[in-house]
């Protein structure tokens, strides 16, 4: 795994189907949440074709299932940190 020095999102192959960005809850208040997870379903639609999400406890995960959407998926998110 990757971690990106800026902006907390790491990088992993998942059995080499999915390529996951995680995204820390900590530093993050509510509208930031809504605002990322707005911008994420308006370019991706919504979780189940291109990709899925699983929150923890700790962070949320989107699992995409192509990298080019999980590169665009970093782009999109590296300038609300």
């Amino acid at each position: 795994m990757k971690k990106h020095p800026r902006i907390g999102i790491l990088e992993a192959k998942d059995n080499g189907r999915s390529y996951i960005v995680r995204l820390p809850w900590s530093g993050q208040s509510s509208y930031w949440w809504n605002e990322a997870c707005a911008d994420v379903v308006e370019v991706f639609g919504l979780p189940g074709d291109r990709f899925t999400s699983h929150p923890t406890q700790d962070h949320m995960d989107f699992y995409f299932k192509s990298k080019k959407d999980y590169e665009l998926c970093k782009i999109l998110l590296s300038d609300k940190f």
